[in-house]
């Protein structure tokens, strides 16, 4: 005999548990003054957004410190190995990176060890894909929120290469592609064909929640970890996937995450102002970096706002201007990956000498603000002012601050 609490709990978990984990969470973030009105406006939102897709996308963002926990132990893992920087031989730096990397770890989704030998044998995987092919998958890709969490971060050169290991999968009609409950360890993109997806609630029977065809994906969480599939996909006519495994994602995560931090390192490394520091300390700089996107016109820096953050081109152009009596003039053309402008504002917080805004097809530019920086690695201008000799650039600026 079913009890009233047994009823209750299955009208919870069935009707409930969906959208209360997701306005939780959503309180969480935002921390609202008003959390009553906030929460009418979010109810508002999420019934006139809320698609059969919706539960799973929820749990997605919950998961997504988790998967950011995950690529970071990736990155850890090959520092560890000294993948990322082979020149480091120093006994004394090698311990602070090891005291680094250990320093706040946090629990969480465990990566699988990537050792050093491992990397070395691994070979990246290729599949021959006519560019019709790899042109609908990139725009899977770019359209969806789910996978811009997994993806989002990769240089273009890199999601190509994910592209490329991606490996075609013929399935027959009315096998299951994945199914809920089991360990999976590979995501799939829809290319030909037909899918049912069913998902089990309790004790009830597993019942259809969506129908999907060409462009569709499912099993992205397993590419970060071992993850029980949340739904059961059924093949309804005969259908082609494409599928990536968790190994190459992880191993091409490494890979890319590596080339990065190199990049950065060697545009940290050309600055005149950091000569000074060491390698370990450069590595921790570059840790700091967050890359942001302006567009065409937009102004990244404006003359007279106080200097908060220094700056250094990842991809695109920028122009300097000056403005006086004779209006706005160009003063400085960036237009190289690694040039970089704002560093004053670390050795003073004077008013900025120029705005600097993005031309052509916009830019992308790596920014730590002045406070990470002296946080992390102490005011730059008390090293300086030591070494003023080796610092003619801004021997003026930092005798006067």
């Amino acid at each position: 005999m079913i009890t009233t609490q047994a009823m209750h709990d299955e009208y919870l978990e069935s009707k409930l548990r969906v959208v209360l984990e997701s306005l939780v969470e959503a309180l969480l973030t935002e921390k609202p003054e008003d959390s009553q009105a906030f929460c009418m406006e979010w109810l508002a939102r999420w019934y006139a957004d809320h698609d059969p897709e919706q539960e799973e996308l929820s749990k997605l963002r919950a998961e997504r410190e988790l998967l950011q926990v995950t690529r970071n132990k990736l990155y850890e893992q090959a520092n560890a190995l000294g993948l990322l920087n082979d020149e480091i031989d120093d006994g004394v730096e090698q311990e602070k990176i090891a005291r680094m990397k250990d320093a706040d770890r946090r629990a969480g989704v465990s990566a699988p060890a990537i050792s050093e030998d491992r990397m070395k044998a691994w070979q990246k995987p290729y599949y021959e894909k006519s560019p019709e092919a790899c042109g609908r998958i990139k725009s899977v890709i770019d359209k969806n929120d789910k996978l811009n969490v997994l993806f989002g971060h990769l240089a273009e050169s890199a999601v190509f290469d994910v592209i490329d290991a991606m490996k075609p999968v013929s399935v027959e009609i009315g096998s299951d592609l994945i199914v809920q409950g089991d360990e999976g360890d590979n995501f799939y993109i829809v290319d030909e064909g037909s899918f049912d997806i069913f998902v089990k609630r309790g004790d009830a029977p597993p019942g259809k929640v969506l129908e999907c065809g060409p462009g569709a994906m499912f099993g992205e969480l397993a590419l970060m970890y071992n993850a029980p599939r949340a739904a059961t996909v059924t093949a309804t006519s005969p259908g082609k996937v494409w599928a990536l495994d968790r190994e190459s994602f992880q191993m091409m995560l490494a890979t890319a995450e590596n080339m990065k931090k190199s990049q950065y390192e060697e545009f940290l490394s050309n600055i005149e102002l950091f000569q000074h520091m060491t390698k370990y300390e450069i590595a921790q700089l570059s840790d700091l970096l967050e890359s942001e996107l302006y567009d065409t016109n937009e102004d990244i820096m404006k003359q007279g706002d106080e200097g908060v953050a220094f700056y250094i081109l990842e991809d695109g152009e920028a122009k300097a201007y000056i403005s006086g009596e004779q209006g706005e003039v160009e003063v400085k053309h960036y237009q190289t990956p690694g040039d970089f402008f704002g560093e004053v504002a670390l050795i003073t917080n004077a008013p900025r000498r120029a705005t600097v805004r993005a031309v052509g097809g916009g830019c992308t530019v790596l920014v730590v603000t002045v406070d990470d920086f002296d946080k992390v690695l102490g005011p730059i201008r008390d090293v300086l002012e030591k070494n003023i000799d080796k610092y003619p650039r801004y021997a003026d600026l930092i005798r006067a601050s």
